[in-house]
Protein backbone atom coordinates (compact mmCIF):
# COMPACT_ATOMS: atom_id res chain seq x y z
CA UNK A 1 0.00 0.00 0.00
CA UNK A 2 1.31 3.42 -1.21
CA UNK A 3 0.09 6.41 1.48
CA UNK A 4 0.56 10.24 0.65
CA UNK A 5 0.10 13.33 2.53
CA UNK A 6 -1.08 16.15 0.43
CA UNK A 7 -0.74 19.83 1.84
CA UNK A 8 -3.33 22.21 -0.10
CA UNK A 9 -5.12 25.52 0.05
CA UNK A 10 -8.16 23.89 -0.31
CA UNK A 11 -10.05 20.14 0.07
CA UNK A 12 -10.28 20.29 -3.86
CA UNK A 13 -6.88 21.07 -4.64
CA UNK A 14 -6.24 18.46 -2.25
CA UNK A 15 -8.16 16.22 -4.21
CA UNK A 16 -7.10 17.05 -7.51
CA UNK A 17 -3.71 16.47 -6.65
CA UNK A 18 -4.65 12.85 -4.94
CA UNK A 19 -5.98 11.84 -8.37
CA UNK A 20 -3.12 13.37 -9.76
CA UNK A 21 -0.44 11.29 -7.95
CA UNK A 22 -2.07 7.90 -6.37
CA UNK A 23 -4.88 7.57 -9.23
CA UNK A 24 -9.14 7.62 -8.69
CA UNK A 25 -8.54 4.36 -6.89
CA UNK A 26 -7.05 6.22 -3.94
CA UNK A 27 -8.70 6.26 -0.37
CA UNK A 28 -9.09 9.44 1.81
CA UNK A 29 -7.56 8.11 5.42
CA UNK A 30 -7.79 11.68 7.16
CA UNK A 31 -8.07 15.27 6.13
CA UNK A 32 -8.18 18.29 8.61
CA UNK A 33 -7.31 21.65 8.65
CA UNK A 34 -3.63 23.02 9.71
CA UNK A 35 -1.53 25.84 9.81
CA UNK A 36 1.76 26.36 8.17
CA UNK A 37 4.82 29.06 8.49
CA UNK A 38 4.34 32.01 10.03
CA UNK A 39 6.68 33.24 12.92
CA UNK A 40 6.20 32.17 16.41
CA UNK A 41 2.94 31.32 15.79
CA UNK A 42 1.70 34.33 13.93
CA UNK A 43 0.45 35.01 10.17
CA UNK A 44 0.37 31.43 9.53
CA UNK A 45 -1.63 30.26 6.61
CA UNK A 46 -4.51 28.12 6.78
CA UNK A 47 -4.33 25.30 4.84
CA UNK A 48 -5.50 21.45 4.18
CA UNK A 49 -3.65 18.24 5.16
CA UNK A 50 -5.19 15.00 3.38
CA UNK A 51 -3.92 11.82 3.63
CA UNK A 52 -4.63 9.00 0.80
CA UNK A 53 -3.56 5.55 0.52
CA UNK A 54 -3.54 3.35 -2.89
CA UNK A 55 -3.16 -0.52 -3.43
CA UNK A 56 0.21 -1.19 -5.23
CA UNK A 57 -0.49 -3.93 -7.90
CA UNK A 58 2.39 -5.34 -10.26
CA UNK A 59 1.97 -4.14 -13.79
CA UNK A 60 1.50 -7.40 -15.12
CA UNK A 61 -1.95 -8.14 -13.23
CA UNK A 62 -2.86 -4.67 -14.99
CA UNK A 63 -2.59 -5.19 -18.46
CA UNK A 64 -4.00 -8.38 -19.11
CA UNK A 65 -7.33 -7.80 -17.47
CA UNK A 66 -7.57 -4.16 -19.54
CA UNK A 67 -7.09 -5.25 -22.74
CA UNK A 68 -9.77 -8.31 -21.83
CA UNK A 69 -12.62 -5.45 -20.86
CA UNK A 70 -11.61 -3.53 -23.82
CA UNK A 71 -12.04 -6.47 -25.97
CA UNK A 72 -15.65 -7.13 -24.45
CA UNK A 73 -16.46 -3.49 -25.20
CA UNK A 74 -15.72 -2.88 -28.23
CA UNK A 75 -19.76 -4.48 -29.63
CA UNK A 76 -20.69 -2.08 -27.23
CA UNK A 77 -18.27 1.34 -28.06
CA UNK A 78 -19.61 0.57 -31.69
CA UNK A 79 -23.32 0.89 -30.91
CA UNK A 80 -22.80 3.98 -28.66
CA UNK A 81 -21.15 5.71 -31.53
CA UNK A 82 -23.70 5.16 -33.80
CA UNK A 83 -26.01 6.31 -31.32
CA UNK A 84 -25.46 9.53 -29.34
CA UNK A 85 -28.70 9.74 -28.36
CA UNK A 86 -28.27 6.77 -26.16
CA UNK A 87 -25.99 8.49 -24.20
CA UNK A 88 -27.34 10.00 -20.76
CA UNK A 89 -25.14 12.32 -19.22
CA UNK A 90 -24.51 12.47 -15.30
CA UNK A 91 -26.35 14.68 -13.13
CA UNK A 92 -23.93 17.04 -11.56
CA UNK A 93 -24.90 15.78 -8.16
CA UNK A 94 -23.61 12.20 -8.85
CA UNK A 95 -20.61 13.51 -10.76
CA UNK A 96 -20.08 16.12 -7.81
CA UNK A 97 -20.03 12.91 -4.97
CA UNK A 98 -18.12 11.01 -6.89
CA UNK A 99 -14.96 13.54 -7.20
CA UNK A 100 -16.13 14.56 -3.68
CA UNK A 101 -15.60 18.15 -4.60
CA UNK A 102 -18.15 20.79 -3.93
CA UNK A 103 -19.68 23.39 -6.59
CA UNK A 104 -17.48 26.65 -6.52
CA UNK A 105 -20.63 28.10 -4.91
CA UNK A 106 -20.02 26.02 -1.85
CA UNK A 107 -15.84 25.89 -1.91
CA UNK A 108 -16.21 28.30 1.40
CA UNK A 109 -17.79 24.88 3.20
CA UNK A 110 -14.69 22.77 2.22
CA UNK A 111 -12.90 23.74 5.22
CA UNK A 112 -15.95 23.51 7.56
CA UNK A 113 -16.63 19.67 6.55
CA UNK A 114 -12.47 18.98 7.88
CA UNK A 115 -13.59 20.36 11.34
CA UNK A 116 -12.41 17.62 13.55
CA UNK A 117 -15.56 18.22 15.56
CA UNK A 118 -17.15 17.26 12.18
CA UNK A 119 -15.58 13.97 11.41
CA UNK A 120 -18.62 11.97 12.12
CA UNK A 121 -21.18 13.96 10.10
CA UNK A 122 -19.14 15.45 7.32
CA UNK A 123 -20.33 12.79 4.90
CA UNK A 124 -24.30 13.67 5.92
CA UNK A 125 -23.35 17.70 5.61
CA UNK A 126 -21.60 17.08 2.12
CA UNK A 127 -24.92 15.40 0.83
CA UNK A 128 -27.43 17.76 2.56
CA UNK A 129 -24.59 20.91 0.90
CA UNK A 130 -24.35 19.37 -2.83
CA UNK A 131 -28.34 18.30 -2.83
CA UNK A 132 -29.99 21.51 -1.27
CA UNK A 133 -27.72 23.19 -4.28
CA UNK A 134 -28.51 21.63 -7.36
CA UNK A 135 -32.30 21.73 -6.17
CA UNK A 136 -32.27 25.44 -5.21
CA UNK A 137 -29.46 26.64 -7.05
CA UNK A 138 -29.47 29.42 -3.93
CA UNK A 139 -26.49 29.60 -1.84
CA UNK A 140 -28.81 31.25 0.91
CA UNK A 141 -30.72 28.53 0.99
CA UNK A 142 -28.17 26.20 1.54
CA UNK A 143 -26.69 28.08 4.14
CA UNK A 144 -30.16 28.00 6.08
CA UNK A 145 -30.36 24.33 5.44
CA UNK A 146 -27.16 23.64 6.99
CA UNK A 147 -27.94 25.94 9.89
CA UNK A 148 -31.14 24.29 10.21
CA UNK A 149 -28.83 21.00 10.24
CA UNK A 150 -26.42 22.19 12.87
CA UNK A 151 -29.41 23.23 15.19
CA UNK A 152 -31.00 20.15 15.76
CA UNK A 153 -28.50 18.67 18.24
CA UNK A 154 -27.72 22.30 20.00
CA UNK A 155 -29.70 22.30 23.18
CA UNK A 156 -29.86 25.62 25.25
CA UNK A 157 -30.83 25.27 28.94
CA UNK A 158 -31.58 27.37 32.04
CA UNK A 159 -30.59 26.78 35.83
CA UNK A 160 -32.95 25.03 38.03
CA UNK A 161 -31.63 24.92 41.09
CA UNK A 162 -30.84 27.20 43.41
CA UNK A 163 -27.35 26.23 44.02
CA UNK A 164 -24.62 26.62 40.53
CA UNK A 165 -21.24 25.46 40.58
CA UNK A 166 -18.71 25.72 37.41
CA UNK A 167 -15.83 23.37 37.06
CA UNK A 168 -13.22 22.55 34.58
CA UNK A 169 -9.63 22.47 34.08
CA UNK A 170 -7.54 25.28 34.65
CA UNK A 171 -7.31 28.91 32.67
CA UNK A 172 -11.14 28.78 30.81
CA UNK A 173 -12.25 31.50 33.13
CA UNK A 174 -13.99 30.00 35.47
CA UNK A 175 -13.03 32.58 38.42
CA UNK A 176 -14.85 35.13 36.00
CA UNK A 177 -17.41 34.02 34.40
CA UNK A 178 -18.69 33.12 38.22
CA UNK A 179 -18.57 36.60 38.55
CA UNK A 180 -20.71 37.63 35.60
CA UNK A 181 -22.74 35.10 37.05
CA UNK A 182 -23.18 36.75 40.29
CA UNK A 183 -23.21 40.30 38.73
CA UNK A 184 -26.40 38.69 36.01
CA UNK A 185 -28.18 37.69 38.77
CA UNK A 186 -27.99 40.00 41.18
CA UNK A 187 -28.20 43.62 38.94
CA UNK A 188 -30.41 42.12 35.58
CA UNK A 189 -32.60 39.52 38.02
CA UNK A 190 -32.47 41.44 40.96
CA UNK A 191 -32.31 37.94 43.22
CA UNK A 192 -29.89 38.04 46.23
CA UNK A 193 -26.57 36.11 45.75
CA UNK A 194 -24.15 34.39 47.80
CA UNK A 195 -20.58 32.70 46.28
CA UNK A 196 -18.24 29.95 47.69
CA UNK A 197 -15.29 28.95 46.47
CA UNK A 198 -13.37 25.85 47.10
CA UNK A 199 -10.14 27.09 44.82
CA UNK A 200 -8.51 26.96 48.19
CA UNK A 201 -5.19 26.31 46.35
CA UNK A 202 -4.64 29.83 44.32
CA UNK A 203 -5.18 32.95 47.19
CA UNK A 204 -4.94 35.66 43.67
CA UNK A 205 -8.46 33.52 43.12
CA UNK A 206 -10.01 33.59 46.66
CA UNK A 207 -9.12 37.81 46.38
CA UNK A 208 -10.32 37.95 42.99
CA UNK A 209 -13.21 37.00 43.72
CA UNK A 210 -13.60 38.19 46.91
CA UNK A 211 -13.25 41.63 45.16
CA UNK A 212 -15.76 40.83 42.81
CA UNK A 213 -18.42 40.22 45.81
CA UNK A 214 -17.42 43.66 47.63
CA UNK A 215 -18.19 45.32 44.26
CA UNK A 216 -21.65 43.32 44.07
CA UNK A 217 -22.00 43.62 47.41
CA UNK A 218 -22.78 40.16 47.94
CA UNK A 219 -21.58 37.22 50.75
CA UNK A 220 -18.36 35.25 49.85
CA UNK A 221 -17.82 32.28 51.74
CA UNK A 222 -14.18 30.23 51.56
CA UNK A 223 -14.33 26.07 51.80
CA UNK A 224 -11.36 23.94 52.25
CA UNK A 225 -13.06 20.57 52.52
CA UNK A 226 -16.61 18.87 52.67
CA UNK A 227 -17.61 20.27 56.09
CA UNK A 228 -16.92 23.71 55.25
CA UNK A 229 -18.91 23.30 51.95
CA UNK A 230 -21.74 22.14 53.69
CA UNK A 231 -21.63 24.89 56.57
CA UNK A 232 -21.17 27.65 53.84
CA UNK A 233 -24.66 26.64 52.15
CA UNK A 234 -26.05 27.01 55.34
CA UNK A 235 -24.40 30.12 55.83
CA UNK A 236 -26.08 30.93 52.45
CA UNK A 237 -29.71 29.51 52.87
CA UNK A 238 -31.29 32.57 53.10
CA UNK A 239 -29.79 33.90 49.60
CA UNK A 240 -31.94 33.23 46.30
CA UNK A 241 -29.00 31.42 44.64
CA UNK A 242 -25.95 30.55 45.47
CA UNK A 243 -22.85 30.29 42.90
CA UNK A 244 -19.86 27.76 43.67
CA UNK A 245 -16.45 28.26 42.43
CA UNK A 246 -14.17 25.05 42.00
CA UNK A 247 -10.37 24.82 41.53
CA UNK A 248 -9.11 24.12 38.15
CA UNK A 249 -6.47 21.36 38.33
CA UNK A 250 -4.43 20.20 34.96
CA UNK A 251 -7.37 17.98 33.06
CA UNK A 252 -4.58 14.64 32.62
CA UNK A 253 -4.51 14.59 36.10
CA UNK A 254 -6.73 11.25 36.58
CA UNK A 255 -7.43 12.37 40.43
CA UNK A 256 -8.46 15.55 40.36
CA UNK A 257 -11.98 14.53 39.48
CA UNK A 258 -11.87 12.20 42.53
CA UNK A 259 -10.69 15.31 44.88
CA UNK A 260 -13.77 17.57 43.33
CA UNK A 261 -16.26 14.57 44.54
CA UNK A 262 -14.72 14.43 48.12
CA UNK A 263 -14.95 17.92 48.56
CA UNK A 264 -18.13 19.13 47.12
CA UNK A 265 -21.79 17.47 47.41
CA UNK A 266 -23.49 18.09 44.53
CA UNK A 267 -27.35 16.89 45.16
CA UNK A 268 -29.74 19.37 44.20
CA UNK A 269 -27.36 21.53 42.64
CA UNK A 270 -26.92 22.62 38.62
CA UNK A 271 -22.90 21.70 37.44
CA UNK A 272 -21.70 23.19 34.40
CA UNK A 273 -18.82 22.75 32.68
CA UNK A 274 -16.73 25.85 31.98
CA UNK A 275 -14.48 24.81 28.76
CA UNK A 276 -12.45 27.19 26.09
CA UNK A 277 -13.41 27.51 22.68
CA UNK A 278 -9.56 28.35 21.68
CA UNK A 279 -8.55 24.91 23.11
CA UNK A 280 -8.49 22.00 20.76
CA UNK A 281 -11.23 19.66 19.91
CA UNK A 282 -9.82 16.23 20.43
CA UNK A 283 -8.55 18.31 24.36
CA UNK A 284 -12.12 19.08 25.55
CA UNK A 285 -13.13 15.69 24.09
CA UNK A 286 -10.93 14.12 27.00
CA UNK A 287 -11.86 17.10 29.25
CA UNK A 288 -15.18 15.97 29.16
CA UNK A 289 -14.84 12.38 29.50
CA UNK A 290 -12.88 12.70 32.50
CA UNK A 291 -15.84 14.84 33.88
CA UNK A 292 -18.10 11.64 33.20
CA UNK A 293 -18.65 11.08 37.15
CA UNK A 294 -19.88 14.14 37.28
CA UNK A 295 -23.52 14.63 36.91
CA UNK A 296 -23.23 17.46 34.70
CA UNK A 297 -26.00 19.97 33.67
CA UNK A 298 -24.42 21.50 30.55
CA UNK A 299 -21.85 23.59 29.40
CA UNK A 300 -20.31 26.66 29.68
CA UNK A 301 -18.25 27.96 26.88
CA UNK A 302 -15.80 30.82 27.42
CA UNK A 303 -13.62 32.83 25.33
CA UNK A 304 -15.77 32.66 21.77
CA UNK A 305 -14.54 36.01 20.85
CA UNK A 306 -10.99 34.90 20.29
CA UNK A 307 -12.01 32.53 17.60
CA UNK A 308 -13.76 32.22 14.28
CA UNK A 309 -14.03 27.94 15.12
CA UNK A 310 -16.82 27.19 17.31
CA UNK A 311 -17.57 23.85 15.75
CA UNK A 312 -16.68 22.63 19.24
CA UNK A 313 -19.75 23.35 20.60
CA UNK A 314 -21.59 21.56 18.18
CA UNK A 315 -19.74 18.44 18.73
CA UNK A 316 -19.36 18.31 22.09
CA UNK A 317 -23.50 19.08 22.73
CA UNK A 318 -24.28 16.53 20.10
CA UNK A 319 -21.95 13.81 21.33
CA UNK A 320 -22.99 14.32 25.15
CA UNK A 321 -26.39 15.39 24.28
CA UNK A 322 -25.68 17.71 27.22
CA UNK A 323 -27.34 21.47 26.63
CA UNK A 324 -25.25 24.92 26.66
CA UNK A 325 -25.93 27.19 29.54
CA UNK A 326 -24.01 30.14 28.21
CA UNK A 327 -20.97 31.98 26.49
CA UNK A 328 -18.43 34.13 27.50
CA UNK A 329 -17.22 36.77 25.23
CA UNK A 330 -14.62 38.81 27.10
CA UNK A 331 -13.09 40.11 29.98
CA UNK A 332 -16.09 42.65 31.44
CA UNK A 333 -17.98 42.00 33.89
CA UNK A 334 -20.92 41.90 33.67
CA UNK A 335 -21.29 42.98 29.82
CA UNK A 336 -19.60 39.98 28.15
CA UNK A 337 -21.54 36.88 28.42
CA UNK A 338 -24.67 35.80 26.48
CA UNK A 339 -27.79 33.49 26.86
CA UNK A 340 -28.16 32.49 22.81
CA UNK A 341 -30.79 30.48 21.51
CA UNK A 342 -30.04 27.49 19.85
CA UNK A 343 -30.74 28.59 16.91
CA UNK A 344 -28.63 31.61 17.14
CA UNK A 345 -25.63 29.25 18.38
CA UNK A 346 -25.70 27.65 15.15
CA UNK A 347 -25.68 30.61 12.98
CA UNK A 348 -23.02 32.24 15.31
CA UNK A 349 -21.03 28.86 14.72
CA UNK A 350 -21.73 28.55 10.53
CA UNK A 351 -21.27 32.26 10.15
CA UNK A 352 -18.19 32.40 12.12
CA UNK A 353 -16.84 29.18 10.16
CA UNK A 354 -17.74 31.08 6.60
CA UNK A 355 -15.45 33.89 7.22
Amino acid sequence: MMVKRIIANSVSEAMELVKQDLGNDAIILNTRQIKVGGLFGLFAQKKVELVASVEEHPIEKIIQPVKQVTAELQPTKSVVQSHPSMIEPLSPKIVSFASRRLPEALSSYEVLLAEPALQHEAEALYDLLVSTYYKTNDVRQVEQAFIATVTAPIQVTTATSRFIMVTGPTGVGKTTTLAKLAAYYRLTKQQTVGLITTDTYRISAIEQLRTYADIIDIPLRVAYDLQEFEQAKVDLSDCDVILVDTAGRNFLDAGYVEQLKKRHDFSETDVFLVLSLTSKYRDLEQIQQRFDQVPLSGFIFTKADETTDLWSIYGLTKKTQLPVFCLTTGQEVPEDIIWPTSAEVSRMIVERGLR
